[in-house]
């Protein structure tokens, strides 16, 4: 059985997979588009989701680091590319 600890870092990881799949999926032609009220025109926001996503990413790998010093970034390489 894991512990307390390992299933936040579990928890964490598996976050900031997600977040940089998506910023991936984004960079790579992934495109958001949003209406502000039913029947409202769409209007695109990728380049704030990207960068709001990126943010996070960020966010969550500094928290990592900071909760568990002894586990290596390098065993969990960044997906998410800065293009």
């Amino acid at each position: 059985m894991q512990s307390r600890l390992e299933d936040d870092y579990v928890a964490l990881t598996t976050r900031l997979r997600a977040v940089e799949a998506f910023c991936d999926f984004l960079s790579h032609g992934g495109i958001v588009r949003v209406a502000e009220t039913e029947g409202a025109p769409f209007t695109e926001v990728t380049k704030i989701m990207l960068a709001r996503h990126r943010r996070e990413a960020d966010a969550i790998r500094k928290m990592r680091r900071t909760l568990y010093p002894d586990r290596a970034d390098e065993d969990f390489p960044p997906l998410c590319s800065r293009h």
